[in-house]
């Protein structure tokens, strides 16, 4: 048997011109080259999240809690403002409309655009009439830049829109944005459309992978397209429709809901949102000493959004119709 093995060990060494032991060594040293290729390759990405997102984060959380003084460059600690921010949020007009139609905006994109683009990608996934036209004008807001988006979104409900309603009817109206009467739809209008594209593309591509031999088991027990769609395509997208909702929720107080590519740094009152205060705040802030109450509000609303998050996905979790979700 001894002299077997031996003769084995050199048909082995004269295939792969090394011992066997040598063929264990390059194995090991080509584990340790993916492991390098591997972490070098992670490396980037986690550095940026770290310096852009922690850092940033805890930055602005600290930033909270210090005073600037310019004169002397010097800082200080205290709690004042958190305090001033609190009192802020809770007793002037300004930010408590801000409160408001945060909410609002957010409650009627998600309200109606989150049906709609679930019913748009069930259209689309079936490859109905002018199904593939549809996919590209719904896509088309998310490839063109948000502010040409604006520009010609606003052109035509100021102009447009008006001299058409003039030459059918005869009948001169103000711009859709001009008034204060129909500015806050218009927005919500704009919002909605163009966050399709993303949502449809998703929910058209979790649609498309549901296997075929389950829908066509449901239409041969009578199945009809609505009743396919709410309880068989609904409830196999549903962690793909849950993670848009979640997402949703966590940036909740962050989406600027477009305003800013329509009125820039001077939005008209009663529309603008905390989203937009912080950014617009930040991008006028002259110096360090003015990121505090800025810091201090965020630090607020994430308490808010945190906990808010945290509700909606494990009430989201726990309707889960999925087996794991029952489980």
């Amino acid at each position: 048997m001894e002299s077997i093995d031996l003769t084995r060990e050199k048909e082995r060494e004269e295939e792969t011109g090394a011992p066997e032991g040598g063929a264990k060594k390059r194995r090991k040293k080509f584990s340790q080259d993916d492991t390098i290729f591997y972490y070098a390759v992670l490396a980037w990405p986690i550095l940026q999240f770290i310096v852009f997102y922690v850092l940033t984060r805890v930055n602005a959380v600290l930033y909270s809690f210090q005073t600037y003084d310019v004169l002397t460059n010097t800082v200080t600690w205290t709690f004042s403002h958190v305090e001033n921010a609190f009192r802020l949020m809770t007793s002037e007009l300004e930010y408590t409309s801000m409160m408001g139609a945060t909410l609002k905006f957010f409650v009627l994109t998600v309200g109606i655009g989150t049906p709609l683009g679930l019913l748009f990608a069930y259209y689309v996934s079936k490859k109905m009439f002018a199904s593939g036209a549809f996919r590209v004008l719904l896509f088309l807001p998310s490839i063109i830049s948000a502010i040409v988006m604006a520009t010609i979104y606003q052109f035509f409900v100021e102009r447009a829109l008006p001299e058409i309603v003039y030459q059918i009817f005869n009948v001169r109206i103000k711009g859709l944005m001009e008034n204060p009467d129909t500015r806050f739809g218009t927005l919500v209008f704009y919002n909605i459309w163009v966050g399709f594209g993303v949502n449809v593309l998703m929910y058209t591509n979790a649609m498309s992978g549901i296997s075929s031999e389950v829908i066509e088991s449901a239409r041969l027990d009578g199945a009809t397209g609505i009743r396919e769609f709410w309880f068989i395509s609904l409830p196999l997208i549903y962690p793909t429709v849950t993670t848009f909702l979640i997402t949703s929720f966590a940036t909740l107080f962050t989406n600027q809901f477009n305003i800013y590519s329509f009125y820039g740094g001077s939005v008209p009152a009663g529309i603008g949102t905390f989203g937009y205060y912080l950014f617009n705040a930040t991008e006028q802030a002259s110096s360090r000493a003015e990121y505090s109450i800025i810091s201090a509000i965020g630090l607020l609303l994430t308490c808010i959004a945190l906990p808010l998050t945290l509700f909606v996905r494990w009430l989201l979790n726990k309707f889960d119709p999925t087996e794991d979700g029952a489980q």
